[in-house]
């Protein structure tokens, strides 16, 4: 009994560290997610202020369309995708690595749940093998329950990468419609 106890004191432990590697998983993306953030809203700052600098020097307020050219919007629209490349990056291998752990700790607490029902199993008492047999039957089908866990972790983060790409390609139509429409506006 008490190499069981042990055995699942040694599993939540285990489990422990997998919940404490999530959690610096986590920190250390949203550290880089937030650094992205910083960055773009400094390099948008600085633009901001360019421009309003620009602004105010100027005499006719038909000069500010010189400012706002199609060239500059092509330089924003290109700041915007890069700056969504840089998240979706960040995402899609925080998820890959969140795949990879989930996957890894759901085999380990499988190998240890079959670790105890072999060895529960194995001093079990004579005479109780139809109760070791249903025992197993459940058992089996707990585990099964952790392959759907699997799978559907897995089908979330598919649906998950396919929305991120979506976004990112409506977001790029909408930059190109813009300065299409930008062009248009200004050979008229």
């Amino acid at each position: 009994m008490y190499q069981a106890n042990e055995k699942l004191v040694q599993a939540h432990h285990k489990s422990m560290e997998s919940v404490h590697a999530l959690s610096q998983l986590a920190f250390e993306n949203n550290q880089s997610l937030a650094q992205i953030h910083y960055d773009a809203t400094k390099e948008m700052l600085a633009m901001v202020q360019e421009k309003s600098a620009e602004i105010l020097k100027l005499k006719d307020p038909k000069e500010i369309m010189t400012i706002f050219s199609v060239h500059a919007l092509q330089e924003a629209s290109a700041g915007v995708v890069a700056y969504q490349a840089k998240v979706n990056s960040v995402l899609r291998k925080s998820h890959h690595e969140l795949v990879e752990m989930t996957d890894s700790a759901i085999e380990h607490a499988k190998e240890r749940l079959n670790d105890l029902v072999d060895e529960a199993s194995a001093k079990a008492p004579t005479g109780s093998e139809a109760f070791t047999a249903s025992f197993k039957a459940v058992f089996e089908a707990a585990l099964q329950g952790f392959d759907q866990v699997r799978s559907s972790v897995h089908t979330a983060y598919a649906n998950f990468e396919k929305s991120a790409d979506g976004a990112l390609n409506s977001n790029e139509h909408v930059v190109q419609t813009a300065t299409k429409a930008r062009k248009a506006i200004t050979a008229s």
